[in-house]
C-alpha cells in the first residue's frame, strides 16, 4: 500500500462490469475492459452472459484479464467475479454443472448437499479462473409476493437458512473461491424489486433480530469473505426517509461492524440499480456508499458510469469529505482477502487457470450426478388427494406437457423416462387456445402441466380447471416457488421442483414415474393447509 498512488488505491475499490457499445458480446478483453484495468487500476471485474460463450472461452478471458492487471500498476490480480448462484440465476448455462437453486436445497433439508453444491460449483468456477462468487444469498423468503428473491433464498425460515447458508459457504471455500453473502440486511420480505425501485422493510428491530440478521450472524460467525449491501430502506435501523442500508452509516458502520463485529470486505450491490440510480445517481452514491462503510463499489455495465463514479470518488478525498485514511482501510482489507483467504490458492498466488483444469473439472459426469440427486431429494409432493402419483409409463405413456418454461428439456427428459410426451410451451396461453389444449388432452394418457407462480384468473389457472374437469391425470408441476396452490382447485395433484434446471426437470420426471422416492418438505409456507415442513413423503 506504501507503494501505491491514489488513483490505484481507490481503482482497487471497484468491481466492474465490461460491454460492447454495441449492445453485443464482449467475450475478448475489449477496450472498456483494457481502460478500466489499465488506465482506472479496478480491483475486479464481474462477468455477465454477454461475457460468456463457453468454459474455455471463459478460462482464456480470465487470464487475458488477469495479464492486463498483472502487467499494469499495480501489478495486483484482480477478483475476477460471478453470479452464479444455481438454479435461476446462473450466467454460465453451457458446458458447466447448473445445479438446482437454494429453495431446493432447503427442500432437501441436508447440509452436505449445500456443502458439495458450495465446493463442486466452486472448483468448476475457478478452473475457469473466476476467484469470487456472488453467492449464496442469505435472504429469508417470507413474502410470496417477493419479485425478485424467491427461490433463490433457502427457506422462510431463519435457521434452516442460516444452517444451509454457512455449509454453502464452506464449500465454496474448499473449492477455491471466495463468497459474497448478499442481500445485508435483507431483501426477503419486500414486494418490489431494488433492480427497478426503492423497497422498504418496515419492520421494528426485534423483528429483524429474529428473522432477517439470523443467516448474517452466522454467516460472520463463520467468517464470510464479503457481505454485499441491498438498497432498500430500514427504518428501524436509519431514520431519514428513503436512504437505503449501501448508503447508511447505521446499517454498515453501527450494526455490521460494530454490533455484528464483521471485520472483512463490505461490497455494494450494482449501483446502477433503478433504487440507487433514479434516486441519488450513480457516482454520488460511490462516494455515499464509502462515507457509509462500504469497502467495494460494484457496477455493472456503464463505462460512463463507472469512470465517472471513480473520479468522484478521487475529487471527494481531494475535497476532504473522504480522507486517504478512510480509502486505506478498504484497500487494507481488499489487499488482504486477495493475498491470505484462500491460503496458497490465494488469488495472489495463483491468479491464472489452465486449459487442463477446465478439462478436469468443469461438467464432469460425477457432479451433474450430484445435481440430480440433489434435485430428487427437494421434489416436493404437496398434495395427491385423487392418487394420481406415481404415473408409469407402461400404462400412462402419451403425455400432453403443457409447460410454462423449457419445452424441450422437458419433452427429454420425460422421454428418458419412458414417455411419448406432446409439449406445448404455454408462457403466453391466450384464453382462446384452451378448448384446443382441452381437447388435445382427451386424446392422451395424461396431462402435466409445468407452471410458474401461477396467479388465479389466468388463462393458465383456467386451462387447469377445465383439464381436471375431464377424466384424465393431470399433474400439476412447480418451476419456481411453490406458492401455486393458492390459485388451483383444492383437489389439485401437485408437485414442486423448486426450478427448471436440467437436473430439476429429470428428477420431477422421474417422481412423476415412481422411480425415485419422494422426500422434499416445504421451506415455506404456502397457506394453512400447506404449512413449513409439510410434504407427502413417498418412500420407494
Amino acid at each position: 500500500m506504501k507503494e501505491m498512488s491514489l488513483d490505484e488505491k481507490i481503482g482497487q475499490m471497484f468491481i466492474v462490469g465490461f460491454q460492447e457499445t454495441s449492445g453485443g458480446e464482449a467475450t475478448v478483453a475489449n477496450e472498456h475492459a483494457k481502460k478500466l484495468i489499465t488506465d482506472h487500476h479496478v480491483g475486479g471485474i464481474i462477468y455477465f452472459d454477454r461475457n460468456i460463450q463457453s468454459p474455455g472461452q471463459v478460462g482464456a478471458l480470465s487470464n487475458e484479464l488477469q495479464d492486463l492487471a498483472l502487467s499494469s500498476s499495480p501489478q495486483i490480480p484482480l477478483f475476477i467475479s460471478i453470479d452464479q448462484e444455481g438454479g435461476k440465476v446462473v450466467r454460465i448455462k453451457e458446458g458447466v454443472t447448473v445445479f438446482p437453486g437454494n429453495m431446493a436445497l432447503g427442500a432437501a433439508r441436508d447440509p452436505d448437499l449445500a456443502y458439495q453444491t458450495g465446493k463442486q460449483m466452486g472448483m468448476e468456477l475457478r478452473a475457469m479462473g473466476i476467484n469470487l462468487n456472488m453467492a449464496p444469498v442469505l435472504d429469508v423468503n417470507n413474502n410470496p409476493k417477493n419479485p425478485v428473491i424467491g427461490v433463490r433464498s433457502f427457506s422462510e425460515n431463519p435457521e434452516l437458512t442460516a444452517q444451509m447458508s454457512v455449509s454453502m459457504i464452506k464449500g465454496f471455500r474448499d473449492g477455491k473461491v471466495l463468497s459474497a453473502v448478499k442481500h445485508f440486511p435483507g431483501h426477503g420480505d419486500t414486494s418490489l424489486d431494488s433492480h427497478i425501485d426503492l423497497p422498504q422493510i418496515p419492520h421494528n428491530r426485534k423483528r429483524l433480530d429474529r428473522v432477517e440478521l439470523v443467516p448474517f450472524r452466522e454467516a460472520i460467525a463463520h467468517e464470510a469473505d464479503m457481505v454485499m449491501t441491498t438498497h432498500i430502506t430500514f427504518p428501524a435501523l436509519e431514520p431519514t426517509p428513503g436512504l437505503p442500508a449501501t448508503l447508511s452509516k447505521n446499517v454498515l458502520i453501527s450494526l455490521l461492524r460494530k454490533e455484528l463485529g464483521y471485520q472483512g470486505v463490505i461490497i455494494t450491490d450494482d449501483l446502477e440499480m433503478g433504487a440507487i440510480a433514479k434516486n441519488f445517481g450513480t457516482p454520488v452514491a460511490a462516494v455515499r456508499a464509502i462515507q457509509a462503510g462500504a469497502d467495494m463499489v460494484l457496477i455493472c455495465h456503464s463505462q460512463s458510469k463507472q469512470e465517472k463514479s471513480i473520479e468522484a470518488v478521487k475529487q471527494a478525498v481531494e475535497k476532504g469529505i473522504l480522507t486517504e485514511k478512510r480509502i486505506d482501510e478498504s484497500v487494507r482489507r481488499i489487499l488482504k482477502l486477495k493475498a491470505e483467504r484462500l491460503g496458497e490458492n490465494s488469488i495472489i498466488e495463483k491468479p491464472h487457470t489452465t486449459a487442463k483444469e477446465i478439462k478436469q473439472r468443469v461438467g464432469n459426469a460425477e457432479t451433474k450426478a450430484l445435481s440430480v440427486r440433489i434435485a430428487e431429494k427437494a421434489v416436493t409432493l404437496v398434495n395427491d388427494q385423487r392418487k394420481f402419483l406415481p404415473l408409469p409409463p407402461t400404462s400412462h405413456s402419451r403425455l400432453l406437457v403443457l409447460t410454462s418454461q423449457k419445452p424441450e428439456t422437458f419433452r427429454e427428459a420425460l422421454e428418458q423416462e419412458g414417455f411419448t410426451p406432446e409439449v406445448v410451451l404455454t408462457d403466453e396461453l391466450d384464453k382462446e387456445k384452451i378448448p384446443e389444449l382441452v381437447r388435445q388432452a382427451e386424446q392422451m394418457d395424461a396431462v402435466v402441466v409445468g407452471v410458474s407462480r401461477l396467479k388465479s384468473g389466468s388463462a393458465q389457472a383456467e386451462l387447469i380447471s377445465r383439464l381436471q374437469a375431464g377424466n384424465k391425470p393431470v399433474i400439476i408441476v412447480g418451476l419456481d416457488t411453490p406458492y401455486d396452490p393458492n390459485a388451483l382447485p383444492k383437489e389439485s395433484t401437485y408437485l414442486t421442483a423448486y426450478g427448471s434446471t436440467t437436473a430439476s426437470l429429470t428428477a420431477v420426471s422421474r417422481a412423476i414415474s415412481g422411480k425415485i422416492p419422494l422426500t422434499g418438505r416445504l421451506p415455506v409456507t404456502i397457506s394453512e393447509t400447506y404449512p413449513f415442513g409439510s410434504g407427502v413423503v413417498q418412500n420407494k
